[in-house]
């Protein structure tokens, strides 16, 4: 036969009336730019023109083609938000 046994209910904090007059704060996060590349991945179709640029350009500077596309992404990204 089971034994019964107490269960103790803990107030819930913050209780529903604060949290639905708290102020709203946008929350911001410190990323990153070392973390794990394992948040979101992209397909990127190319046409065989597009991947034989690729493939050059990776040649050329001795990366990889997906640390190719990143450096580009990154260099790209500095000028547009400047």
């Amino acid at each position: 036969m089971p034994k019964p046994r107490s269960r103790e209910q803990l107030p819930i904090t913050p209780t529903l009336n604060e949290f639905i007059h708290q102020t709203d704060q946008p929350v911001t996060v410190a990323l990153d730019p070392n973390a794990s590349r394992k948040f979101k991945t992209v397909s990127l179709p190319l046409n065989e023109y597009e991947y034989q640029k690729l493939i050059e350009a990776c040649q050329k500077t001795g990366r990889s083609e997906k640390n190719f596309i990143r450096y580009a992404m990154m260099r790209y990204s500095e000028d547009v938000l400047k």
